[in-house]
C-alpha cells in the first residue's frame, strides 16, 4: 500500500468558501452577511448575557449575601492536627512551617474534635471554650 496513492474522501473535503469575488459565487457584495447591522461588521458578535437591550438576568436578579474581608485571612485548626504535630510549644509561625494553614493567614482558632493526651502550650492561637478547657485539663496553657 502506497500513502502517495490515496485518495481523499470526495464527500469530506470541501471547497472554501470564496466570498466577495462577484455576483456569480452567491457570495459576493455582502458576502453572505446581509444588510448592516452588528452581525454583519468585522468582530461584530453579541457578548454573552446581552439581551437586546432589555435588562440582562444578572442585573434584574437582586443581590445577596455579604463576604467578609476578615475571612480571607483567617482560619480554623482541628485539635487533632495540632496534635499530630507533636510539638509542645505551638504559635503561628510553627502552623505556617507545617503547612496547616496558608502564609497569607494571621488569626488561626482551634476546634474542637478529640481530647489532648499531651500537654500543649498555645500562643497567639485562638480557641474555643471547649477546647482550652480540655487543653488546660491536660496541665498546658493558652495564651
Amino acid at each position: 500500500m502506497d500513502l502517495r496513492k490515496i485518495q481523499p474522501n470526495s464527500k469530506r473535503v470541501r471547497n472554501k468558501k470564496r466570498v466577495g469575488r462577484g455576483v456569480g459565487s452567491g457570495l459576493g457584495k455582502t458576502c453572505g452577511r446581509g444588510h448592516k447591522g452588528l452581525k454583519s461588521r468585522s468582530g461584530g458578535k453579541v457578548r454573552r448575557g446581552f439581551e437586546g437591550g432589555q435588562m440582562p438576568l444578572q442585573k434584574r436578579i437582586p443581590k445577596y449575601g455579604f463576604s467578609s474581608r476578615a475571612n480571607q485571612f483567617s482560619e480554623e485548626v482541628r485539635l487533632s492536627e495540632i496534635i499530630n504535630l507533636g510539638k509542645k510549644n505551638i504559635d503561628i509561625s510553627i502552623l505556617h512551617k507545617s503547612k496547616l494553614i496558608k502564609k497569607r493567614t494571621n488569626k488561626v482558632k482551634v476546634i474542637l474534635d478529640e481530647s489532648p493526651e499531651k500537654t500543649i502550650n498555645l500562643s497567639g492561637i485562638a480557641t474555643s471554650s471547649s477546647v482550652k478547657k480540655l487543653i488546660e485539663k491536660a496541665g498546658g496553657t493558652v495564651k
